[in-house]
């Protein structure tokens, strides 16, 4: 990688980037968290796009 050009600054990014997707991902499983289907997230994309990932029981919230 270094041979490449790839900063050690952007080496260590990538290293945190892993580990932390890696403990996500094992929480998850040992609580047995459900992925919706793929057409759930395409249900929800334009608001997604809109509002961000918000609730909508926080984004009301907020406007008070």
């Amino acid at each position: 990688m270094r041979a490449a050009g790839v900063r050690d600054e952007a080496l260590v990014d990538a290293i945190h980037v892993a580990a932390l997707f890696n403990m996500i991902v094992r929480m998850a499983d040992s609580l047995a968290f459900d992925v919706p289907p793929y057409e759930s997230f395409q249900a929800r994309a334009d608001s997604m796009l809109a509002s961000g990932y918000a609730l909508s029981i926080a984004s009301s919230a907020r406007r008070r």
